[in-house]
């Protein structure tokens, strides 16, 4: 039994080496926009978008478990990408400078981001750009560079604030993978608007 294991194992393995997603070939792209029911202003929405600590805690639906879970388990700002030591949350107003931050994931595990802010009176984006593999059950699933995560918030000419969020990702393309990591982040998007919208 070990030795079908440990074949299948290999299998799989070979798999994933033959399998490299190109980085100009996303097969994860996904938007989602809403209107933010709030007075606040853009500055007090960046506030919310640098709490990156804030994400810590928050729940999602794991589809795999049938069953809400905790998402993050540890969030927040660190020194660089080789750090597991956490920062405070800082407001860093109107910056174009890059950062780093750790999300201790519930099933993709640590996720390692470059973060990255740009900033006016009328909008606010954050982008995250994955800097470090995440693997999954022994393979890597999403190579550094093959993900990224979009927040964005304008103001409309009415007024009203829009906010938007989109994953584009690029993973390998076997099937438990596959299946796993759509699921994942889909949940992740849903994620993120709790997460916005909570804060308000």
């Amino acid at each position: 039994m070990n030795h079908i294991k440990r074949t299948f194992l290999f299998f799989i393995l070979l798999l994933a080496t033959l399998h490299v997603i190109a980085i100009d070939n996303p097969n994860f792209t996904k938007e989602k926009g809403f209107i933010l029911n709030t007075n606040k202003n853009i500055q007090e929405i960046a506030k919310i978008f640098h709490s990156i600590s804030t994400l810590k805690g928050i729940q999602y639906y794991s589809h795999s478990n049938e069953k809400w879970e905790t998402l993050y388990h540890g969030a927040g700002f660190i020194e660089n990408s080789k750090s597991k030591k956490y920062l405070p949350d800082a407001y860093f107003s109107g910056t174009n400078k890059e950062y780093f931050c750790l999300l201790e994931d519930n099933s993709l595990n640590d996720c390692v981001f470059k973060v990255s802010y740009s900033e006016t009176a009328t909008e606010i984006r954050m982008n995250l750009q994955l800097v470090e593999p995440i693997k999954i059950w022994g393979f890597t699933g999403v190579y550094p560079n093959n993900l990224n995560i979009r927040l964005r918030v304008a103001k409309t000419t009415s007024g009203a604030l829009q906010a938007t969020i989109a994953i584009e990702a690029k993973y390998q393309t076997i099937s438990f993978l596959e299946t796993h990591l759509t699921e994942s982040f889909d949940a992740r998007m849903d994620a993120l608007h709790k997460w916005i919208t909570t804060q308000l």
